[in-house]
């Protein structure tokens, strides 16, 4: 493989891995509104395991669901090679999702106080993520 063949699927993973990411954001969020509409205590979300303490019923949905669509991503021995690269992106994208998501809710005041804070928070935790999981599928390739 040529090197920029390498920077080439480097960044594919990278970008890839970022926007998955933000997609497992709005799943969470969306699963959270969801198990509010029908069971009105819990609370709204986008961080599975503080959820699962906060909010079991929310974080335990919130967890299978991304469970699922992990294994989704799991290959089919028919086209085990072509899936394998998306298979590492999910995968350490959907591991490092558990604890990234976390770090808007690190700042508990700021983010009361301002909620524009939350939001950028909420982004720069996808795009480490992203970047963060696009590199370990690209170096490791489980």
């Amino acid at each position: 493989m040529s090197n920029s063949s390498n920077v080439r699927v480097l960044s594919w993973n990278v970008a890839s891995a970022i926007g998955y990411s933000f997609v497992l954001t709005i799943v969470a969020f969306t699963v959270s509104v969801i198990v509010k509409a029908f069971y009105p205590p819990s609370i709204i979300g986008a961080a599975p395991l503080l959820d699962l303490f906060t909010s079991p019923a929310v974080g335990i949905v919130q967890l299978i669901v991304l469970g699922l669509m992990l294994a989704f991503t799991w290959p089919i021995t028919a086209v085990r090679n072509e899936l394998k690269n998306a298979r590492s992106v999910v995968l350490f994208t959907t591991a490092g999702y558990l604890f990234f998501s976390l770090l808007p809710y690190a700042f508990p005041g700021a983010v009361r106080e301002y909620p524009q804070a939350f939001f950028g928070l909420l982004v720069a935790s996808n795009i480490l993520n992203g970047a963060l999981a696009g590199v370990l599928a690209y170096k490791l390739n489980v």
